[in-house]
């Protein structure tokens, strides 16, 4: 699959051009952004645009609003980290179809910048409205996709507006992305592995099905080992599980390449993490719940990495927001680090899996860091994303 890039567009000085982003990014209570990797990741692609003398017209959501706008749902928050990252001025408009915005957006010039209010204040972004499509497509020459993590979404901005223009292009974000998955995918180096962990093993499970015939090892932990433990026969005390899957994974439960935990890190709860202790799997206390992978396992899953030349990881292998019980993820993020000083590809994906390696100053050490998390398993499951096929120049 080789998709269209930003750079075959025809783009000439004064063009506008619809920037498909996703900075729908994390805030702190204090409504302060606190992971702003989203934002860097287009930032290639707009200064492309601005060095052709085009305009960027940026188009993104944030959250789920309801109802129409929200003023905390607005995406005026972007604008001062934008620009500190651009190094350009961003002009905001507040209102997407009113006389004010028809009126800056042609009268444009080039250098301009423009972000659109929240486009999920309006219904017809998520209804993939074919009308809302075509309003929003006035107002550029060319379109661009740079979300890869809305890509799986069936959304106006996402689908139908593509469609619109006879060439939609990828950005360079997607363009990294869909790079690494299809390799993921289609041509792994040998030996592949790969690491399953976060809370729950549900969202995977279709997964680590369609990847595990190119696998030579799948090595899971964290919450969504405990599922797997129990379709084995297994008891886990108090530590979640996914009590629908347990008889609907056999097939990976009796796989010969999974690799669960041998021992964990337990407590009797996470606000007690000074009652750890280390317990075997196959005899794990009914009085306490689990919150890391133990050292045995640690051991194990390290020499898996050592050997690998494909790592792809998905999910924190514990509780790493806290201390006690972050040993086993920073273990593994070190092994992942070694690994890709050593010549192998690691990737990793998924908003727990960025902050955790955010928390161990890791995200930069391995060969590729998705922003992507729903789109980057469904991408995994085999299946061609609404918002990448319109894209497709050749298959």
């Amino acid at each position: 699959m080789i998709l269209r890039s930003v750079e075959e567009l025809a783009i000439r000085k004064g063009d506008r051009v619809l920037v498909r982003v996703d900075y729908n990014i994390p805030i702190n209570p204090e409504g302060l952004i606190t992971d702003d990797a989203r934002i860097k990741g287009t930032i290639d692609t707009l200064q492309y645009i601005l060095d052709k003398g085009a305009i960027p017209i940026i188009i993104s959501h944030w959250g789920r609003p309801q109802g129409g706008a929200s003023p905390d749902k607005s995406l005026a928050r972007v604008v001062p980290e934008l620009q500190k990252i651009l190094q350009h001025r961003v002009n905001f408009l507040a209102h997407l179809f009113c006389e004010t915005t028809k009126a800056s957006l042609a009268a444009a010039k080039p250098d301009d910048v423009f972000l659109l209010e929240n486009l999920r204040f309006h219904s017809g972004e998520r209804s993939n409205d074919i009308e809302f499509a075509k309003a929003l497509a006035a107002y550029g020459e060319h379109y661009v996709n740079d979300a890869f993590p809305v890509s799986h979404r069936e959304q106006a901005s996402v689908s139908a507006l593509p469609r619109q223009f006879a060439h939609p292009a990828a950005g360079f974000s997607l363009l990294r992305e869909v790079e690494y998955f299809s390799k993921l995918t289609h041509a792994p180096e040998k030996p592949y592995i790969i690491i399953i962990g976060g809370k729950k093993i549900r969202d995977k499970v279709r997964s680590v099905r369609f990847l595990m015939d190119k696998a030579d090892e799948v090595l899971v932990g964290g919450g969504s080992s405990y599922t797997i433990q129990r379709a084995r026969g297994r008891r886990v005390g108090f530590s979640i599980i996914n009590e629908n899957l347990i008889d609907e994974i056999d097939d990976i439960a009796d796989s010969p390449k999974v690799k669960i935990p041998e021992d964990y890190v337990a407590a009797p709860s996470y606000a007690e993490p000074e009652k750890r202790q280390v317990v075997p799997a196959y005899d794990f206390p009914e009085h306490l719940e689990g919150f890391d992978i133990g050292p045995q396992t640690r051991k194990t899953f390290i020499e898996s990495i050592s050997k690998a030349n494909t790592i792809l990881w998905f999910g924190p292998l514990g509780a790493f927001e806290e201390r006690s019980f972050a040993e086993g993820s920073r273990e593994i993020a070190k092994a992942m680090v070694k690994a890709t000083k050593r010549g192998a590809t690691t990737v990793t994906g998924g908003g727990d899996s960025l902050a955790m390696l955010n928390m161990f100053s890791f995200k930069d050490s391995l060969t590729h860091a998705s922003i992507g998390g729903g789109a980057c398993l469904k991408f995994l499951e085999g299946k061609e994303l609404p918002g990448i096929v319109p894209l497709i120049k050749e298959r």
